[in-house]
């Protein structure tokens, strides 16, 4: 009898495990059929902040550099390749008043931007000029400079 129980158990066992496996066998494949979608972001515009510039400037010089900072939110980086200047203001307009400083349009630049990422300090060389005629009054004094710069993504 004990024999026989024994014999029995593994028969179960091997019937389970044979009626697990047809069923197993027997599910269907399947399949899905439709659409997707993706969506592309919306790129951010980078700010560009004045950075602490070295002086460069005495009346009459025309090669004077721009110094400032690029914050880059956007997920891959840029590169600018030209420079547009607006408005100059004074740090001291009563003692010497913007209008002793032009600022001229940049081009053939090469300013790469990382990703997510603030620049270190960038330049650019020989755009600001001072007047000849500038007075005593703009030693020391610092000039800012809206900047529009072009450029894409790399």
């Amino acid at each position: 009898m004990k024999r026989l129980k024994g014999k029995a158990t593994v028969f179960i066992a091997v019937g389970t495990l044979l009626v697990g496996s047809g069923i197993a066998a027997a599910m269907w494949s399947a399949s899905g059929v439709g659409t997707a979608q993706a969506k592309a972001l919306n790129a951010q515009t980078l700010t560009v902040t004045a950075a602490t510039a070295t002086a460069d400037l005495y009346p009459g010089f025309a090669g004077g550099d721009v110094f400032f900072t690029i914050a880059n939110t956007n997920p891959y980086p840029v590169t600018f390749t030209s420079m547009t200047p607006g408005t100059v203001t004074s740090s001291n307009p009563g003692s010497c008043s913007a209008s002793n400083v032009t600022v001229a349009s940049g081009s053939g630049l090469s300013l790469t931007v990382g990703a997510n990422t603030t620049s270190a300090v960038l330049s650019i060389a020989d755009v600001a000029s001072m007047a000849s005629t500038a007075p005593d009054g703009c030693q020391g004094v610092s000039f800012s400079v809206a900047l529009t710069l072009a450029g894409s993504q790399i």
